[in-house]
């Protein structure tokens, strides 16, 4: 039994609701229904509830904000992230080619690498006139506005697969948060639509994504695909899956978090000015030691000259002490 977008159920959904464009009240009454609470829904159809479920936390910065943009409300009444096409990406990128189930991915992309195909990474200024060419020969020109203002801001990075005369096969930009990314646009040059280049700028992508720790690759919903580029997303390897979507803790940017004091008194206040230099601590003077001058600790006596020998007191008359120094009869009474 088939599974996916090869489900004949889901097929059938998805062409049921690709005809009611241009009816508008039954497009009115698909949207009353199809905009309800996603597991009501799943209860309505039970194709939908056999996809699996993918929990996806988008960082709090404007990649999170433009993930949650793109992703969020709804297109004809149904919501965005039902049944968005994704691919799980392998933790190596060349494991992404192995097995029989990408035979068809392998034998295009040969195909493409001996006619002269490359594929590598634009700059924005590259993109800007690559993209702005494709867009405008594909009578696109309502997208060139959106596609500038998100390369001018960074937050897409482009991509490009060229022939052997630097002639654009292929186009497309990628958008990435954290281990999610989205595949935003892939184009075909005109007349190229159905050439290998895709299929080689399609494996390049996957090789890069996972070099840089992405681990799935979401498209939009699959339930809106016309055939063909539904069978090219099968073979790629996508799956329709519904998106759970929170916002993720503030990435860590090697910054400290601030401190919050738990006392409850109230924040001293601390001066600006610069503190007073400290002055150093001022001991007495021993007895018979010379007075130190003010502002330094007291110095120590000078050795003593031959002969010296400990005065005695001779009289103490109040604040006044009269020292007799009895081993030189030149100095006299000491006083202090």
């Amino acid at each position: 039994m088939n599974s996916g977008l090869a489900d004949p159920e889901f097929v059938r959904l998805g062409e049921a609701l690709q005809a009611l464009d241009g009816r508008q009240a039954r497009v009115r009454r698909a949207a009353a229904t199809m905009a309800c609470a996603v597991p009501a829904l799943r209860d309505r159809l039970p194709v939908l509830a056999e996809l699996p479920t993918l929990a996806v936390s988008l960082s709090p910065t404007a990649l999170g904000e433009r993930m949650e943009a793109k992703y969020g409300g709804h297109r004809r009444g149904v919501p965005r992230r039902l049944a968005v096409s994704v691919l799980a990406l392998p933790e190596c990128g060349s494991d992404y080619l192995r097995g029989r189930s990408r035979q068809a991915v392998r034998t295009n992309g040969n195909r493409a690498i001996e006619a002269g195909v490359t594929c590598r990474r634009m700059g924005r200024v590259e993109a800007d006139v690559r993209i702005t060419a494709v867009l405008r020969a594909r009578g696109e020109d309502e997208l060139v506005g959106s596609v500038r203002e998100d390369l001018h801001d960074g937050l897409v990075q482009a991509w490009l697969a060229r022939d052997a005369e630097d002639a654009t096969e292929v186009v497309a930009l990628t958008s990435v948060d954290g281990p999610f990314a989205r595949l935003d646009l892939m184009l075909a040059a005109p007349g190229r639509e159905a050439g290998p280049a895709r299929y080689l700028l399609s494996s390049h992508l996957v090789a890069e994504l996972a070099g840089r720790g992405v681990r799935h690759l979401a498209v939009d919903t699959a339930l809106f695909l016309q055939s063909g580029l539904r069978h090219f997303q099968r073979l790629l390897g996508f799956v329709p899956m519904t998106l759970e979507l929170t916002r993720g803790p503030q990435p860590d940017d090697d910054c400290p978090a601030p401190r919050i004091s738990p006392a409850s008194g109230p924040v001293p206040t601390v001066s600006a000015q610069a503190p007073a230099a400290r002055r150093p601590e001022q001991y007495p003077a021993p007895v018979g030691w010379p007075a130190a001058p003010t502002g330094r600790r007291a110095l120590p006596p000078p050795l003593p000259a031959p002969g010296w020998r400990q005065p005695r007191p001779l009289m103490i008359n109040g604040p006044v002490r009269v020292w007799q120094c009895c081993c030189d009869p030149r100095t006299g009474p000491l006083i202090m």
